[in-house]
């Protein structure tokens, strides 16, 4: 249960804490005392956005804090140990601080949290029905929701949404991999054709270099057996060669040895200059031995470039560029014939979730189908005690068919979501002679609040979530009804505790405990206060709800009968 709240900041609240009690806590207060404050302060407490421009003016920072009494509650217990968090003697805080600049802080037991942790625990805690939650269930999309909480379905809607999620990846998938596919089966004859050009010429790396040089030599052989062979001349074989003028003057150099032995030196150089010019001309010779003079090998080298330089000129600019192009080729040729292996692999991969999917689905359409049988019976009687007697309620429940989509089920095409295969919507017969009509074409104001109240009732007792908070569900009604409705909220009382926002007397008197909500105005500032009522104080707040403006001793002796 909420044991207290504490406020400070917070649009006109200055400074507040309220205390809770177990059991139906009303509260009361004219137009614009703040009243609702109260509940926006809660809603912001329990994860709701906070605009900044709801701190209090002249203030830079709001602080919200909730006492919750979870000595019962397992499941909470449970997600505080998950996230590390302890709860000594079964009390839980929750605190959100919130700045000027927009910035807030979430706590959990004085330790600092997560929003999505706060967002969590409250889910668990507090059901809070606002002003305008019966637009809520005028919408059709909101009625699996409702559906779902009274079965208790949560794992296995976790399960249908994970389900989905995965068939859908897998499905962009196969897209995407398909899109591949078809491109690349389109290009596959003109990769062919390319791929066949360049293995036609058969680029090796290096050959290029090897055939300009050789180009080189042969274009050039004759100038270059002219040239080897006036150097043979010059060096060896003519008269005037170099070996024979060296020869010729080897004695000289012999003979000065005989004069000084220090020139000996010079005739052994002389001796090696012969032999190395000897050696030269031989290696030319040998060199000339290998030039080739054939015109057609020369055609064919010359061929052999130009077919490299139309290769270049489109797959180029260099060789090694048509090498890694025919590389390229020939791996999109490979991925062309991989690709049809790859996409009947994810096909099957997506055929399975898809049956997982359905298999999950089916079994979450199952759930609720037994939920909504079952709250088809609980949903009038309660109904009944609101005086809605003898209203008809039914659950209906349907796939939907579409032309085309990824789910098949019995011969016709299913549209999938990651609520499932169903669509909920809620039919009521509030009159006898009456067709069942959809929920939301109701206009009454009154009816809807009650079935709102009723659907509150069903579903809290089925996830049991201890509190339940009510911010003007009496919208729409008075009189008998109200008194009724206030009877209720006190049966529901009695295993849940509740918080109330009334108008109306009849809702009040049903209260064990009374607020009273007043705006106070002192030294140019407004701020909210909340009062406890005694017994007194209590007849006399029932007695202006029932009066308006001036209270008479008639309205405070129908305060008494409503307390009574």
């Amino acid at each position: 249960m909420l044991k207290s709240i504490y406020i400070k900041n917070f649009a006109i609240v200055d400074e507040l804490k309220i205390n809770f009690k177990s059991g139906l806590n009303v509260f009361t207060g004219e137009t614009g005392a703040g009243k609702s404050i109260i509940i926006g302060a809660i809603s912001a407490l329990l994860g709701e956005k906070f605009p900044s421009s709801t701190i209090r003016d002249g203030s830079d920072k709001a602080i919200i804090e909730g006492e919750f009494d979870i000595a019962r509650l397992f499941k909470i217990k449970n997600y505080l140990e998950e996230i590390d968090c302890v709860a000594e003697n079964d009390i839980l805080i929750l605190r959100r601080e919130f700045n000027i600049s927009g910035r807030s802080r979430t706590f959990v037991n004085d330790s600092p949290a997560k929003l999505e942790d706060i967002v969590a625990i409250s889910d668990l805690l507090i059901d809070l029905h606002g002003q305008h939650d019966h637009q809520f269930l005028l919408k059709a999309n909101s009625h699996l929701d409702f559906l779902d909480a009274y079965g208790r379905t949560s794992d296995l809607c976790t399960q249908v949404a994970d389900s989905y999620k995965k068939a859908e990846k897998l499905r962009i998938e196969l897209e995407s991999l398909k899109s591949k596919q078809n491109k690349l089966t389109a290009q596959e004859e003109f990769i062919k054709f390319q791929l066949e050009e360049i293995n036609a010429i058969t680029p090796v790396e290096g050959e290029e270099e090897e055939l300009l040089s050789e180009e080189k030599k042969l274009s050039n052989a004759n100038t270059i057996l002219e040239k080897i062979n006036a150097i043979s001349n010059a060096f060896s074989d003519d008269e005037n060669s170099a070996s024979s003028l060296i020869s010729k003057n080897i004695p000289l150099l012999h003979s000065l040895e005989q004069i000084d032995p220090i020139l000996t030196v010079y005739s052994g150089e002389a001796n090696s200059a012969l032999i190395m010019l000897e050696e030269i001309v031989h290696a030319l010779q040998k060199y000339a031995g290998k030039i080739e003079t054939d015109p057609r090998k020369l055609d064919e080298i010359r061929n052999r470039l130009a077919d490299f330089s139309f290769l270049k000129k489109k797959y180029g600019p260099s060789i090694q560029d048509v090498i890694a192009k025919r590389n390229e080729l020939a791996a999109s040729l490979r991925n062309i014939e991989s690709i049809d292996a790859d996409v009947d692999a994810l096909k099957k991969e997506w055929e399975h979730a898809i049956e997982v999917y359905l298999k999950n689905s089916l079994e979450l359409s199952s759930e609720r189908k037994n939920a909504g049988q079952q709250l088809e019976v609980a949903l009038p009687q309660i109904l009944s005690e609101l005086g809605m007697a003898q209203t008809e309620f039914r659950v209906n429940i349907d796939k939907k068919v579409v032309n085309l989509s990824w789910l098949k089920y019995e011969n016709s095409f299913i549209k999938p979501s990651v609520h499932g295969i169903d669509e909920v919507e809620f039919f009521i017969k509030t009159n006898p002679g009456q067709k069942l009509l959809p929920l939301i074409q109701i206009v009454s104001g009154g009816e809807v609040s009650r079935i709102m109240l009723a659907l509150k009732s069903v579903v809290a007792h089925a996830v049991q979530i201890p509190v339940l908070l009510f911010d003007e569900i009496d919208s729409g009604i008075s009189g008998r009804i109200a008194h009724a409705v206030g009877q209720k909220m006190k049966s529901l009382s009695t295993t849940h505790q509740i918080i109330c926002i009334t108008h109306l007397p009849q809702i009040a008197g049903a209260g064990e405990w009374h607020f009273l909500v007043k705006k106070d105005s002192s030294n140019d500032a407004t701020t909210t206060t909340v009062q406890m009522l005694d017994q007194k104080e209590r007849e006399q707040a029932i007695a202006q709800l029932l009066a308006g403006e001036m209270v008479t001793q008639s309205h405070l002796e129908s305060a008494k009968e409503l307390l009574k």
